[in-house]
């Protein structure tokens, strides 16, 4: 029989093993199986980083635990004096009866047994590295040494000390005081229910000086309203020359006034002499016909049947007569002369002359000298508010002058027109009493010259 042939094995060759066909791998798989991989390293590396932070602050807190130690340590022994001041307190709450002197004498020795250098030597051996460190990072250290016993003792010496100094100064600024008792025992008192509450020294104060300056500022018993819009007050006291005595009691007044003296009295002299003294503006107080001619201005007067050169003639005599330094005049009466423009004219002309003003008291509301002041290029003053004494009564007066402040208010000022003898015994005082009070409201007080 024949041999089957047997077909021989074919080597793989590379042409071979090259024609395998080749595995093929899903782009998505691949890109899912890559992100997979990417977000396993980051989340390893964040839980590493995340560990290392932890280990640091728990190492850190460890270190400040362990440099905190100490100071608690000081404080503690910087407390431990204090049991030995409650004892020491408690006796002092069993002896209420025993004076101030005698509680604090516990503490002076406490003190002393707290600056001992036992304990500071004590505090530098235990506290070496707090020294050594900023304060920021220790601030229990700060509160201990506040707290300590020494400073309490001390508060309580600068207290004691400074309690007599006040009470020296108020009974220099005001000797009733010195008649309000000591606060010794009261302060004793105050300082056993500290002990008793357990509250500081240091909170206990001397009573505030301006409390005892409030209760010296006077009230405005008067109710003088504030003063407003510049309020000028001016007053004009007529009629001197009669009383010397009289005429001083407005002279004495301790603001500027103005005083108007008559002529041809046998103490014009006199009265313009003392109203010169008092450092007062003096007038010439010049008598003038009235409409009724049943009254009679005095002396020295002018009427209507005068000249230009009759009046000027008698003004200058009287001016004379009263002496050096008259700054104005006013007219006493006058009604006839101040409404006929000729004749007050005449009296404007000499007061030109001789550099005066005219002050026009307005006896008649029909007066000429503002015209005739015009036509001369002059200035001259009117009263403008209220008489002050047209009434003899205290009350009405008062009147008068809230009437006068409140015209000032409105207008800016006040000229208003008193009587040496009429009213000296009621209108000086009650402006003496009125002036602190007007002053402090912030009224000015002036001369028609002050105005010019």
């Amino acid at each position: 029989m024949p041999k089957k042939t047997v077909p021989a094995k074919k080597r793989k060759t590379s042409r071979t093993r090259a024609k395998k066909p080749k595995v093929k791998l899903a782009k998505n798989k691949v890109a899912l199986f890559s992100g997979v991989v990417c977000l396993v390293c980051v989340l390893a590396i964040g839980l590493s980083v995340v560990l290392n932070q932890g280990e640091n602050q728990n190492s850190q807190k460890t270190e400040v635990v362990a440099k905190a130690e100490p100071s608690v340590n000081a404080q503690k022994r910087a407390e431990k004096p204090q049991p030995e001041v409650k004892s020491e307190k408690a006796k002092t709450q069993e002896n209420k009866a025993s004076p101030q002197k005698e509680e604090i004498k516990p503490q002076k020795q406490i003190a002393k047994k707290a600056e001992t250098p036992k304990n500071v030597a004590v505090q530098e051996k235990t506290t070496p590295t707090v020294q050594s460190q900023p304060t920021k990072q220790h601030p229990v250290e700060k509160t201990a040494k506040k707290e300590t016993p020494v400073k309490k003792t001390d508060v309580t010496k600068k207290q004691n000390t400074a309690q007599p100094k006040i009470i020296t100064k108020e009974m220099k600024a005001n000797p009733a005081v010195a008649t309000v008792p000591s606060n010794r025992t009261s302060q004793a008192g105050n300082l056993q229910e500290q002990k008793q509450t357990g509250t500081h020294l240091a909170s206990v104060t001397p009573p505030k000086q301006h409390e005892t300056v409030q209760q010296n500022v006077p009230k405005n018993r008067f109710d003088i309203p504030p003063a407003s819009n510049g309020a000028t007050i001016v007053i004009v006291i007529d009629d001197a020359g009669r009383s010397v005595e009289n005429t001083k009691r407005y002279a004495a007044l301790p603001f500027p006034i103005t005083i108007a003296v008559l002529p041809k009295l046998p103490q014009s002299r006199s009265c313009a002499d003392a109203v010169r003294a008092a450092g007062k503006e003096v007038i010439l107080h010049q008598p003038m016909q009235s409409m009724n001619l049943n009254l009679d201005p005095g002396p020295g007067k002018i009427t209507a049947d005068m000249n230009s050169y009759q009046i000027a003639s008698i003004i200058k005599e009287n001016l004379a007569e009263l002496g050096p330094g008259v700054r104005g005049m006013n007219n006493h009466e006058g009604s006839l002369i101040t409404s006929n423009e000729i004749k007050i004219g005449a009296v404007l002309e000499v007061c030109a002359e001789k550099g005066i003003y005219f002050f026009d008291s307005r006896t008649t509301a029909e007066t000429k000298a503002p015209q005739a002041a015009l036509e001369r290029d002059m200035k001259i003053f009117e009263k403008a508010g209220p008489y002050l004494d047209n009434d003899i009564d205290r009350a009405k007066m008062f009147e008068r002058m809230r009437e006068t402040l409140a015209y000032a208010n409105r207008h800016g000022k006040a000229l208003v027109i008193g009587h040496v003898d009429k009213s000296v015994k009621i209108l000086p005082d009650l402006l003496a009493e009125m002036y602190p009070e007007m002053k402090a409201a912030g009224y000015r007080f002036a001369t028609p010259s002050m105005l010019k």
